[in-house]
């Protein structure tokens, strides 16, 4: 962001709102399924969804990151998995949105892209201390210390059903090892069914999350639906879709337990008749 501050405040929002619209539209074009006017529709759908626009008003880059993750996934299909987990590094920019994609995708063997990806964070890391100096994260640990006891940070995780003690932690450990029992059982399946299942145990599994942060749920809803699946399934996705809209008059209840349906069935390796066949060597 630095280089943008030459740009004044004003400026730097300009160009930061049209480099998340340009990911956007990437990130659709790399991962949405589909030809013609159904991948037409998944960009409408994508433009219109609430949590979507509401991250695009505030300048946050949720859609940066989706870009990051459909990417990583798309170069892991193209055999790159180094690569991949480099990219997927770009994630730094807001870590909690796809925190147990690594795990997911380690634990169903993927270590490459895993590896990749933690030596990246790494460096960054690094670098990003060497920059703000001890006074920085002296500041930077002060500040995440305060934004534990702000109760809108917590608001759409499961803390919102069990409250911000150890329940909800509980809840959260719970939906981890759901996630990574889920990897394990599909360590046969799809890229695109693990990226989406890691991103659906982020979601529901994050401490720290808002409502603009289902954002990257489009790409969890994009690999999935790449794969065939039961249509109940499928159509279960609508729960997802107007929780989401609607999450400020129906609470985050409704999108939660659309999220803990579809992180079960995901979990579960799909019948053998909707399995991909395997591209021949």
């Amino acid at each position: 962001m630095a280089p943008l501050t030459v740009l004044g405040a004003a400026g730097a929002v300009y160009v930061w709102l049209t480099a998340s619209l340009v990911a956007l539209v990437a990130a659709w074009w790399i991962a949405a399924p589909g030809t013609g006017p159904t991948r037409v529709l998944w960009l409408i759908f994508a433009l219109a969804w609430y949590p979507v626009q509401y991250s695009i008003s505030l300048a946050q880059p949720d859609v940066i990151v989706l870009l990051a993750a459909v990417a990583c996934w798309r170069l892991a299909e193209n055999n790159r998995p180094y690569l991949a987990g480099v990219v997927l590094g770009v994630s730094v920019l807001k870590p909690q949105l796809v925190l147990a994609l690594p795990l997911v995708l380690l634990v169903a063997g993927r270590w490459k892209i895993a590896g990749a990806w933690a030596a990246t964070m790494t460096i960054l890391a690094l670098v990003s201390l060497l920059v703000i100096g001890q006074s920085g994260l002296s500041d930077y640990r002060s500040l995440l210390a305060e934004a534990q006891h702000v109760t809108n940070n917590r608001y759409f995780t499961p803390a919102f059903v069990f409250g911000a003690g150890a329940l909800s932690y509980a809840a959260q450990g719970i939906v981890l090892v759901i996630g990574v029992a889920g990897a394990y059982m599909n360590r046969g399946s799809s890229l695109a069914r693990l990226f989406a299942l890691g991103l659906v145990t982020t979601a529901l599994s994050a401490t720290y999350w808002h409502l603009q942060d289902y954002a990257l749920l489009l790409g969890a809803a994009w690999l999935f639906c790449r794969d065939p699946a039961p249509a109940w399934q499928r159509s279960w996705l609508l729960v997802v879709v107007v929780g989401g809209e609607l999450a400020w008059p129906l609470t985050p209840l409704p999108i939660l337990i659309g999220l803990a349906v579809w992180l079960l069935f995901m979990a579960l390796p799909p019948p053998r008749s909707m399995q991909p066949v395997p591209a021949p060597a």
